[in-house]
């Protein structure tokens, strides 16, 4: 039994989108899959399949058309499915907006084919595959954090290099090892001797 959500504050113009009806015609292959609509509403439409849940959503502010997979508690993006598949695609890839009824057809369209293209194992629930998404995203957030600590620490490294600061360049350096350049890895070995001497 589908639960409809109240509007939620929504003006008069969104709820003329038919969002869930669209949504029910561009992603009717979910119903053939097994899946059951559980909510609607102007800006979501939920599906479910024993511990699997689908939702797809029209962004109340941006308008973007997105999707969600999740299952034990961890939701995943389309691009997160795109990028495990094709990551050169996933760097690329950005959610449509749509603010008019045609373009949030072809919005819908398009993001159910890349769904059917990039989803079957999410969509058939297949751990193997939840558990490389899992792996993906540890991976991705880490590599994400590391590039920040380098954007912050590296100027600091290379201001105590220049210096002669060496104990702090040999500090800093060490901290985002993994992103040095071969020159700056050569500035660590040099301000580490220089530290200790």
């Amino acid at each position: 039994m589908t639960k409809h959500l109240a509007n939620s504050g929504l003006g008069p113009e969104r709820t003329r989108l038919n969002f869930a009806d669209a949504v029910q015609r561009a992603f009717a292959f979910l119903t053939d899959l097994g899946f059951v609509q559980v909510e609607t509403s102007p800006t979501i439409v939920r599906y479910h399949k024993g511990d699997v849940e689908v939702d797809v959503y029209h962004g109340r502010q941006s308008y973007e058309l997105g999707f969600e997979i999740g299952r034990d508690g961890a939701k995943y993006t389309l691009s997160e499915l795109i990028r495990i598949a094709d990551p050169k695609t996933a760097v690329r890839y950005r959610n449509f907006v749509a603010t008019t009824q045609s373009t949030l057809t072809e919005g819908l369209r398009s993001l159910a084919e890349l769904i059917k293209r990039y989803g079957q194992r999410a969509l058939q629930a297949d751990p193997e595959f939840f558990v490389a998404l899992g792996r993906q995203r540890k991976s991705w957030v880490e590599g994400y954090a590391l590039e920040v600590l380098e954007g912050q620490l590296r100027p600091k490294a290379n201001k105590a290099f220049r210096q002669g600061n060496y104990r702090e360049a040999a500090e800093l350096y060490e901290r985002i090892r993994p992103g040095l350049t071969p020159t700056e890895l050569r500035k660590l070995a040099i301000a580490r001797e220089r530290s200790q001497g």
